[in-house]
């Protein structure tokens, strides 16, 4: 009768543990040697080029020395990092211009905030109590900064703020109607002076987002407001879309004039 074969252990072999040992050891070596090499910078941008090259994909920049860790590199995107700080300040300058100009410093302040820079109107600069009307006081300074607005490619979102103290007519029954009302003019007055529409939103949180307390008739009128957030220069597909519709009705507009 014929012996039966022993039964193979589970598992790997146990040369394989040496195996893998050893291929460790190896890939340890040769990282320590690429870590200690000098190379060759001239002939490694001109190897980088011809591949570049021949794949279509050379850069407008040049190739730098290899990173040695001790430098930050240069970001491409001049609209990222520290070339978004320095874009956002020369926004808040321009904006405290054309407050100081207006002579409306202590009525509005300029400031980076986390969507963007942000310029805050009181409210009671832009509209009478309870009205969405704009004032015929705060038109100087909407003119420059509808001049401002349309010469950027930023959107701007306009929000309109209110205190807590309820109001209940038969045109806004609620602070969320007068917020989103008084948005709304203000945005349809750029609209008018030049501002694309597509770029602006008109945007009502009645009471919901206070900047002081409303136990008192300055932190109240603190919180009556109206800001203008100049948010990151990205156009997004849908941003797309409807300038060529806006475009379109443009030029749909003037054929039927003619």
């Amino acid at each position: 009768m014929l012996e039966q074969p022993d039964e193979p252990k589970a598992g790997a072999p146990d040369w394989m543990v040496t195996f893998a040992d050893l291929m460790s050891l190896l890939l340890t070596f040769f990282v320590l040697l690429l870590s200690f090499a000098n190379m060759e910078v001239v002939k490694f941008k001109s190897a980088v080029g011809s591949i570049q090259n021949a794949l279509g994909l050379k850069s407008v920049f040049e190739l730098s020395d290899t990173p040695s860790g001790k430098e930050i590199l240069e970001h491409e995107n001049e609209n990222e990092g520290s070339g978004e700080a320095e874009v956002q300040q020369q926004i808040v300058d321009e904006l405290e211009r054309i407050l100081q100009q207006a002579g409306l410093e202590g009525s509005g302040t300029a400031k980076v905030g986390k969507r963007g820079v942000v310029l805050q109107l009181q409210g009671d600069l832009l509209f009478a109590s309870g009205e969405a009307a704009i004032s015929s006081k705060a038109l100087p300074v909407l003119d420059a900064l509808s001049a401002y607005v349309a010469s950027q490619s930023r959107f701007v979102d306009i929000i309109g703020h209110t205190d807590d103290v309820p109001i209940a007519t038969a045109v806004y029954p609620s602070n969320w109607e007068l917020s989103a009302a008084r948005a709304g003019q203000a945005v349809r007055y750029l609209s008018e002076k030049g501002v694309k529409p597509f770029r602006m939103r008109a945007i009502g949180q009645a009471h919901t987002v206070p900047v002081s307390e409303n136990s008192t008739l300055e932190g109240r009128a603190n919180n009556r407001r109206v800001e203008f957030v100049f948010v990151a220069d990205v156009e997004t597909p849908e941003s797309a879309n409807l300038e060529e519709l806006s475009q379109s009705a443009d030029s749909s507009d003037g054929a039927a004039k003619q």
